[in-house]
Order: C-alpha cells, then sequence, then structure tokens
C-alpha cells in the first residue's frame, strides 16, 4: 500500500484521495473486467481505499458486481476499502426514491446479498426528496441502519440548513456534494465550511469537472456517443465553447507549475480543507496513480491567488444538470 496522507471515515483509516467507480459500469463503452480490475487495485494500492459506488451505477447493480467480483479474486482488501453506496434512485425512470422505505429495504438487501461478507460501510440516498421533510427522510435511513443493512449513514447534495436538520437525527459519517474549480458555488462552500467546524468528512465527487479539467474534451464532438455528458448543459454549444476558454486558463496556471491540469485541479480540492476527500475516477492504471499522487502537490500561496482570482472573475457557463434534475441539487 503507498503512503498517502489518510482520514477517518467509518472508523477506518483511509487515503485523503478516493476512488469514484462509476465509470467502470455506467459509461458509454465500459472497459472490460480485467481492465477494472487492474484500475481497482491500483487505486487501493497507492492508497485510494475510500470507494464510491452506487446501486444505480450500471443496470442489474453493475457496479456493485464489479466490486464483488475484485473482492471475490482479491480477499485481502476486503478490510482495507471502505464502501460508500448510493441509493435511491430509480434511474430508467427518472424517479427519486430517497423517503421509499421497502424500495431502499429491497436495493440494500440485493446489494448485500451479492456482496456476501463484505459490509456496506456507508450507505447514502443519491438525492434528498424536496417534498418530504428532511428529518423523516434521515428517520428512514435510522431504521434501515438498525436493522443491520449496512453500518453508517451519510448525505449526498445537500446544504447546510439540510445537514443541521439530518444531524438532529443520526451522526453524519460523510458527504457527498460535487466540488470543483467549475463547481464551487457559494452553497458549496458553506458545506465545507461546516464540514471544518463538524470534521465530517465530504466525498467532492467531478472532481474534474465531469472531464473539462482534464483536457480530454476540445470540442462537443469528442464526448462519446450515448455518453451522459451529451444531456449536460455545460457540454453543450455556445457553453462548451465558453467552457474551455476556462479551461485554457486553469491550463495556464498547471503550466506555469510544471503539473498537468488534472493534478493542479485535484491538488486545489484536497487543499481546501483537510475533510475533503476528492474521488476521481478512472479505468486507466497510470491515470489513477497520477490522479492519487496529487496528493503530495502542494499549491504555493501566489498559485492558490491566480486561482481565485480565476474563480472570482470567471463564471462556468451552463447548469451542472439538465432541467429535470436541477431542483433536488443542494437540498
Amino acid at each position: 500500500m503507498s503512503s498517502i496522507p489518510t482520514i477517518t471515515v467509518a472508523g477506518k483509516a483511509v487515503g485523503r484521495i478516493g476512488y469514484g467507480l462509476m465509470q467502470l459500469t455506467a459509461s458509454a463503452s465500459p472497459p472490460s473486467q480485467d481492465t477494472s480490475f487492474a484500475a481497482m487495485k491500483a487505486a487501493a494500492d497507492a492508497g485510494a481505499t475510500c470507494w464510491s459506488t452506487a446501486a444505480f451505477y450500471g443496470p442489474d447493480y453493475a457496479n456493485i458486481r464489479l466490486i464483488a467480483g475484485f473482492l471475490s479474486k482479491y480477499p485481502e482488501y476486503k478490510e482495507k476499502v471502505v464502501l460508500v453506496v448510493k441509493g435511491g434512485l430509480d434511474f430508467p425512470n427518472r424517479s427519486t426514491k430517497g423517503g421509499d422505505a421497502n424500495y431502499l429495504r429491497q436495493e440494500l438487501k440485493d446489494m448485500g446479498s451479492i456482496l456476501g461478507d463484505k459490509i456496506i460501510d456507508i450507505f447514502l440516498t443519491a438525492r434528498l426528496e424536496v417534498d418530504i421533510p428532511v428529518e423523516d427522510q434521515f428517520k428512514t435511513l435510522v431504521s434501515l441502519q438498525k436493522e443491520g443493512l449496512f453500518n453508517e449513514i451519510g448525505a449526498s447534495e445537500i446544504s447546510v440548513a439540510s445537514l443541521e436538520q439530518a444531524t438532529k437525527i443520526t451522526p453524519i459519517a460523510i458527504i457527498e456534494n460535487e466540488i470543483s474549480l467549475f463547481s464551487y458555488s457559494s452553497p458549496v462552500r458553506e458545506v465545507i465550511e461546516w464540514s471544518k467546524v463538524h470534521k465530517v468528512p465530504i466525498f467532492a465527487y467531478s472532481p474534474l469537472g465531469r472531464g473539462f479539467l482534464t483536457g480530454t474534451y476540445k470540442s462537443p464532438a469528442d464526448l462519446p456517443e450515448g455518453s451522459m455528458l451529451r444531456m449536460m448543459p455545460r457540454f453543450q454549444g455556445e457553453a462548451f465553447e465558453e467552457n474551455i476558454k476556462l479551461v485554457n486558463k486553469v491550463e495556464e496556471i498547471a503550466h506555469g507549475k510544471g503539473i498537468s491540469i488534472n493534478e493542479l485541479a485535484l491538488a486545489w480540492v484536497t487543499q481546501l480543507s483537510d475533510y475533503v476527500i476528492p474521488i476521481p475516477g478512472s479505468s486507466k492504471v497510470n491515470r489513477v496513480k497520477s490522479n492519487t499522487g496529487a496528493i503530495h502537490i502542494k499549491l504555493s500561496t501566489s498559485e492558490l491567488a491566480a486561482i481565485q482570482r480565476f474563480l472570482d472573475t470567471e463564471e462556468v457557463k451552463g447548469d451542472r444538470y439538465p432541467p429535470v434534475f436541477q431542483k433536488q441539487l443542494m437540498v
């Protein structure tokens, strides 16, 4: 196991950079199982032992099945890896089930059956229901926790106001919000400050701007056919063209330090707080190692100031999600 700074999550020491597994099963062209296993092993060996997965990352619990297969082949990782699992999203029907105890119970039982003796360390609903009191939603999670279906409770796409309500019901083991140079709104900053005060770790998902901050996409034509990115407002038309200009400005800062744009983006996220854990995802072993190694990159005062000027003066064009999903962000 590589030595990187750690933080305690669900009672275990995990690396300050985690690993997101979504694209291994929920992309337009998922990699082979062998390719995925190699990337997963590389992540854990590099110290990225806190993994983000979900019931809906591919059909028929595809991501959960992938993890179960990996742990069957490499049983020595069962105790090393902390699984943070999202559920409560009926993806085919574009509906959320965060307040539906029966739906969540069945989902958890299905995943538990697949995982065998690997218990879900932290479970969280992917989105909060806007028309159900926050306290009631977390009471539902507490009841399922008491049934022994998972160990600890997390919260996703959540605001400070809702965190205050949730913590009246149960401790929150981890928060999962989108945080990046392209997603750093006032509500996001407030949650980061809240987490410092309350010492609650935050999974920073999409820390590379869904690929924008890797230099992968230069035009809309670069987006793979069937990719959900083609539905994202930031990746469409004029918004894409304007956002690429922002990427170029970030790239200039990165080149000034002699690092890649993705290394700069990840290093910046890790320096926001000792409690922020970016969860980049990749199926490429070298990229996994590079992403995890970004924890060792320290940005100087002047470099952080240059990034702050960028954040203060530039505006990302387009919403994070299509309109149908917008109302359930940062609830």
